[in-house]
């Protein structure tokens, strides 16, 4: 799936979905970045080697199929695939469908 079918996926979605979508997108950018096949969803991704240079990448990155602004400190508080793709699910649900916090 392309970005430009990534973000119309996430537009489409429900909760569950997003969450799906954005963990798999989590986990395949962030072995691209530190250089390995895969990586499962429940893997650190700081303790493996995501270095705030990498960080910075997948934030953007992040960014870019959200259109949301992330906290590069959202890494550090949610630092696995499943923890930050859930994490971005529900604040961009809460965003979309304008739901107080």
């Amino acid at each position: 799936m392309n970005d430009g079918e990534l973000r119309s996926a996430l537009a489409a979605g429900d909760l569950a979905e997003r969450k799906r979508l954005l963990r798999e997108a989590t986990q395949t950018y962030a072995a691209t970045l530190l250089s390995l096949d895969s990586i499962d969803g429940d893997t650190n991704m700081l303790e493996r080697g995501l270095n705030s240079l990498s960080a910075i990448e997948l934030t953007k990155y992040l960014m870019l199929i959200t259109d949301m602004e992330i906290p590069l400190v959202t890494i550090v508080d949610q630092p696995t695939p499943v923890l930050l793709g859930d994490h971005l699910a529900e604040e961009y649900t809460r965003v979309r469908e304008r739901v107080p916090q």
